[in-house]
């Protein structure tokens, strides 16, 4: 398959590890040791070579730093970290991805995002990230969960156009606007959620039966093969090994375009997370 190229020329696979939230809890805990079992696992595997996490995901970072500490698989993937909302609130950016840096047991991230747009703060967020990637700590810079407002305000404020944007999309919440502005401005889409959390309408649709088992492939194959052909990277998370040796079994089949228009149309606008437009940015 085919990696993804951003436009800076960074080349990115099509199908990332998404990261398990560790909130209030210590290194010793048993979510901590499945969330570093399932690292150790993707590095020494091979088969995943893009990682996403955040400084907001509790010791996410930190899992995933003792697994590349282990394993020495460094070089041979990409780190895709976020600089979340109470950093951006004290203004400490630069502080930021430094932490992260060390959490993470590397001196440069592969890719540096602001993980929400928050009223207020985004903009000189962004000016310090565009700085951060100017040195070459980081070398690709984007956002997240980022609307076309937001998007464009960063070009009229700022100086680089940001690569990517993670943004929640999957069959149900297609986003087919937002998505055909990132793709007019060269903007990479990240689709966090395209699993759409295993949402009953998604999984029990007749479309997602009768194409699954046109192409025998799982519900989960099917789904990530649309996400890759419509021309997104996926993150799908899990802590199972079956489930991630699923993920990145999707090259044995090809969906038509009119596949992919009968996949389109399941879109009912179902957004399972947070509006960046109606959201209480302190609780996030």
């Amino acid at each position: 398959m085919k990696e993804f190229e951003l436009l800076n020329g960074l080349l990115v696979p099509p199908v990332g590890l998404g990261a398990q939230g560790l909130w209030e809890i210590e290194k010793k805990s048993e979510l901590f040791a499945k969330t570093y079992e399932i690292y150790k696992y993707a590095l020494e595997e091979g088969k995943c070579k893009l990682f996403d996490t955040s400084e907001s995901y509790g010791l996410n970072e930190d899992a995933l730093g003792e697994a590349l500490r282990y394993t020495r698989k460094r070089e041979e993937v990409l780190l895709m970290t976020k600089i979340g909302n109470i950093s951006q609130r004290e203004k400490r950016v630069r502080g930021a991805l430094e932490d992260s840096l060390k959490r993470l047991g590397t001196d440069y991230i592969d890719i540096y995002l602001i993980h929400w747009p928050q009223t207020g703060t985004y903009i000189s967020t962004w000016r310090e990230i565009e700085k951060l990637y100017e040195e070459g700590i980081v070398k690709a810079i984007g956002v997240c969960n980022c609307n076309k407002h937001h998007l464009q305000e960063i070009e009229q404020l700022g100086r680089i156009m940001p690569m990517i944007n993670e943004i929640e999309v999957h069959p149900l919440f297609t986003q087919d606007a937002l998505v055909n502005y990132c793709y007019a401005k060269d903007i990479q889409v990240v689709s966090y959620s395209p699993l759409a959390r295993m949402h009953d309408v998604l999984i029990k649709s007749k479309p997602i039966r009768m194409l699954s088992e046109k192409y025998n492939v799982s519900r989960v194959q099917l789904i990530l093969r649309w996400h890759y052909q419509r021309g997104f990277i996926s993150i799908p998370r899990t802590l199972n090994k079956e489930h991630l040796n699923e993920y990145y079994s999707i090259d044995t089949f090809e969906l038509t375009d009119k596949d992919i228009a009968l996949i389109n149309s399941l879109n009912d606008n179902i957004r399972l997370r947070y509006n960046p437009d109606d959201c209480d940015f302190f609780a996030l």
